[in-house]
């Protein structure tokens, strides 16, 4: 999805420049002192013609006759492949560096939708089974439909939920921008789950290539009525029916990280079954060391991780 046309313009109204370069799409942030940055947004890996894809993706392959644009920090290229040791050494080799940090998460939790409901509701862990049995006890309200209500009601509890796990959070306009995008694409939807008028989970959920991705959430309320599970378990549904083959829950902690800012949204998705991936993610190519080093020391400060 974020190597189609129609998302390269959602990125151009939040200050990234789209381009062309062969069969991809690369965008250009530019940032102050002249300087900018060119990103590659999840591309396939195509090692043999070249990184990412063809020599059309410029300077990429160090030739002497092509020419980094004045001021280019790096090339960050995000692959859309499944880690393995083999394909790291080879970026390596090529002469890129892993990223310091990733746009996109490259450690993610699937769940594969090529079975019965009853079966992939026997393959979630006990707790996750419960809860969502606990909330239809409830009977709680379900309503789908990306509308100005339901931005804002997914906006405000995702308000909730960054104010208590105390992260920086989207703005409303962007969530507007987005929804909005993917409506016209046909490529979204929302879920509310509610009780007596008093919503308690939102999703907001993308569908594209055989993939229905979470792309943002929120949560408030009586939180013992378990709506985030039912939210998810809905999405699920809705997803075989469209076809899907993969429900992805996206950002998750790598393997064994219990003090990773990402530890207790693993314990939640996990609970949806499905297996614990990890992709090739972010590399960088760096084209200026020193401008390199203060750009990961200013996104480091601001996205509050550790140097």
């Amino acid at each position: 999805m974020l190597q189609t046309s129609w998302w390269a313009k959602f990125k151009e109204s939040g200050g990234w420049k789209s381009k062309r370069y062969g069969d991809l799409y690369g965008l250009t942030r530019p940032l102050p002192f002249g300087r900018s940055i060119l990103y590659f947004p999840e591309i396939p890996l195509d090692l043999e013609h070249g990184i990412p894809f063809n020599d059309q993706a410029i300077y990429v392959s160090r030739s002497d006759d092509e020419k980094v644009p004045k001021g280019r920090i790096f090339t960050r290229f995000e692959f859309l492949e499944q880690w393995s040791p083999e394909h790291a050494s080879k970026l390596l080799h090529a002469g890129l560096v892993k990223a310091f940090e990733d746009v996109q998460p490259e450690y993610r939790q699937w769940v594969l939708l090529d079975k019965p409901e009853e079966e992939l509701l026997k393959e979630m862990k006990p707790k996750g089974r419960y809860n969502i049995n606990v909330a239809k006890k409830h009977n709680l309200k379900i309503e789908w439909g990306i509308s100005d209500n339901s931005i804002q009601t997914l906006y405000n509890l995702y308000g909730q939920t960054a104010a208590r796990a105390d992260f920086q959070g989207r703005d409303l306009p962007y969530f507007q921008r987005l929804a909005k995008t993917l409506e016209e694409n046909k490529a979204g939807d929302i879920i509310i789950v509610s009780k007596n008028n008093e919503p308690l989970s939102a999703l907001l959920l993308s569908f594209y290539g055989g993939v229905c991705s979470y792309l943002y959430g929120g949560s408030g309320g009586d939180r013992s009525l378990m709506g985030p599970y039912l939210a998810h378990w809905e999405a699920i549904k809705l997803a075989k029916k469209r076809g899907m083959a993969v429900y992805d829950l996206l950002a998750i902690a790598p393997e064994g990280n219990e003090n990773h800012p990402h530890a207790g949204l693993t314990r939640f998705k996990t609970q949806f079954g499905g297996q614990s991936v990890r992709l090739l993610g972010s590399w960088d190519l760096v084209h200026s060391r020193f401008w390199y080093t203060m750009y990961r020391f200013v996104e480091r400060r601001r996205r509050k991780t550790a140097i």
